[in-house]
């Protein structure tokens, strides 16, 4: 295969999985089923970073461009079934049974006529998105299988009106049945509730948050559409652990309503807006919540879940540089930020998201450091918790960070 060949193969590779990434994001916000929004969360950081690797491979061979500029070249009557899919078991059959199946073809047809040597490179990217998508294949079918056991009758639920009614993005996300009850099971315990409200209301809300900033934002630069698809990942990720641990502890789906106010609070917003409520304030909280949890559960014997929530939190920290980074870059002054910020604020309180007197739990500097936050900000954030009763240590190098710091020093 020549250059200008692999080139062109490449080019249609990127856009069919960019067109794949759009799709799925849509379908995290559009799709009832809870184990399947983070199942599609995965997945949509797999063609995003497939897209991201093709794409520094084309600039090696030819020139550096937006993947989200190129046009497919084969015929993509498959992609476009995917796009018409509006029940949860067409998507599964038109995505998964179809056109991931096809791409997976198109790209070992590539890889057995192009050259061993020469184009080395681009083989290695090749076989790692065809393991990879057969894994994904192979997942998604585990999960659909999972979650008609759940709902036996999902074939027909899903062919109803209302489900076909949702095509482009919704007014609010799609939730499944179980969560229409809002009355609490008494043998719950308090560790099952905490993991049943990061589930749903904070991780797999903001699965759905980032993927509505990927589509309603499209003028931004494709770093920030690799940044949100990574936080997909790492939410999709907190979830299914978060999922599995209630149902260890005895826990069960559904025993308390699923929040739209994270969805609700960014609604309509500009890209500013949108970037300082999620990723600069509400992650923000939830490093230090995180942080505390942790803690609290180590305290109280629960290492498992303790563990879990370290690793969390850490995450948590990188989600909150990206809202820090991307913030920056699109207000472009500090005076502007710091409106933002303020407006912010003022948004979560008034849809009763806590940004004053329930954040007494320490607060982390080291934690607000490593996110991005300037001196200044700093001192201003560390005033607002002293000023609502936060257990504020001058020397806050707390015990997770120390494990932190012996754990980065290790691997270096």
């Amino acid at each position: 295969m020549r250059v200008a060949e692999t080139i062109e193969r490449t080019k249609d590779h990127i856009a069919r999985c960019v067109r794949i990434s759009d799709l799925l994001a849509l379908w995290t916000i559009t799709t009832p089923e809870t184990e399947l929004k983070s199942v599609f969360a995965r997945h949509l950081y797999w063609a995003v970073q497939s897209s991201e690797r093709l794409r520094v491979r084309l600039a090696e061979l030819a020139i550096d461009v937006d993947p989200r500029t190129i046009a497919p070249k084969a015929s993509s009557d498959d992609l476009s079934a995917c796009e018409r899919a509006l029940t949860t078991p067409e998507k599964i059959r038109a995505l998964y049974g179809v056109a991931l199946g096809n791409l997976r073809e198109s790209m070992i047809d590539h890889l057995n006529r192009t050259g061993a040597l020469a184009d080395e490179p681009t083989i290695r990217i090749l076989r790692d998105m065809v393991i990879a998508a057969a894994n994904i294949i192979e997942e998604a079918d585990a999960s659909f299988r999972s979650v008609c056991q759940i709902f036996p009758n999902l074939e027909h639920i899903s062919s109803s009106s209302a489900a076909r009614s949702v095509s482009k993005m919704p007014e609010r996300p799609a939730r499944d049945s179980r969560f229409s009850e809002t009355a609490s099971n008494p043998n719950l315990t308090d560790t099952v509730k905490l993991l049943h409200v990061f589930y749903t209301d904070l991780e797999l809300a903001t699965i759905e948050s980032c993927s509505r900033l990927i589509l309603e934002f499209p003028a931004m630069p494709w770093e920030f559409v690799v940044d949100m698809a990574r936080q997909c990942w790492d939410e999709a990720r907190h979830a299914e652990a978060f999922r599995a641990r209630l149902l260890q502890l005895g826990g069960r789906l559904g025993t308390y309503a699923m929040s739209y106010a994270l969805w609700d609070m960014a609604a309509g917003e500009p890209i500013e807006v949108s970037l300082a409520v999620q990723q600069r304030v509400g992650e923000w909280i939830g490093v230090d919540g995180a942080i505390w949890q942790a803690q609290q559960l180590q305290f109280g014997g629960d290492s498992l879940t303790s563990e879990l929530f370290e690793y969390v939190a850490l995450d948590e920290i990188t989600h909150v540089s990206f809202g820090n980074k991307w913030l920056r870059r699109v207000a472009r002054s500090e005076s502007k930020l710091k409106q933002v910020h303020d407006l912010a604020l003022h948004k979560r309180s008034a849809c009763g998201k806590s940004v004053e007197g329930p954040l007494t739990f320490p607060y982390n500097d080291w934690a607000c450091e490593r996110s991005g936050f300037t001196e200044s900000e700093r001192d201003e954030l560390r005033g607002r918790f002293i000023k609502f009763g936060s257990q504020f240590r001058n020397s806050d190098l707390n015990s997770m960070h120390d494990r932190t710091e012996v754990r980065s020093a290790s691997r270096s």
